[in-house]
This record gives structure tokens, sequence and C-alpha cells, in this order.
């Protein structure tokens, strides 16, 4: 049986919550169901996006951001293999049956 970590690469985002601005460029993500602003960026990428404490939620995305430290940076290693939109419905939509 195949595992997850086969076809993807997962990081975190290195910055504290208290570096976005207010008026910044780029999306800032963090545990908050709502992405923060940010100057700058790290990433530039699409991805799956996992907060690691709070509501546990996630995000798809494509472009430019920066991430909170707790933030998990899901990217497929083959999108050939692993359709990264499909890995966003399939974490989004397990965590939704698992409370009913």
């Amino acid at each position: 049986m195949a595992k997850l970590g086969e076809y993807v690469n997962i990081k975190t985002g290195k910055l504290d919550a208290n570096a976005s601005s207010e008026n910044g460029k780029y999306p800032f993500f963090t545990c908050a169901i709502e992405p923060l602003k940010i100057d700058t960026y790290s990433y530039d990428c699409e991805c799956v996006l996992v907060a690691g404490n709070g509501d546990l939620n996630v995000k798809y995305y494509i472009g430019k951001f920066d991430a909170y430290q707790r933030t998990y940076i899901i990217e497929s290693c083959d999108k050939s293999k692993l359709y990264v939109p499909y890995m966003y419905y399939f974490l989004d939509k397990s965590g939704e049956l698992s409370n009913t």
C-alpha cells in the first residue's frame, strides 16, 4: 500500500503570527480560517495548507505566500501522480466526514 509521504513534500512555515502586515501584498497563512497579509513571501507554489493547531482547517492555494510556523505546506512531488486539488478535496472532506 502506498503512503502519502511517498507522493508529497511536507514543510512548515517559519514565521511567528505577529509577522503579518495589515497592508501586505501577499497572503500570510496562519491557523486562522482567513489568511492575514504580509509584505514578503517565502513560497511560490501550488499546495494544500493545513493549520497545525486551532481548528485544523485546510486550504488550497497557488501563488506567492508566507506561512506561520505551525502551518503545514503540502506539495505534490509529481502532479501527474497526485493532483493537488484532489488532495485538498480529500483532506478537507475527510475532516467533515469524521465529524458526522
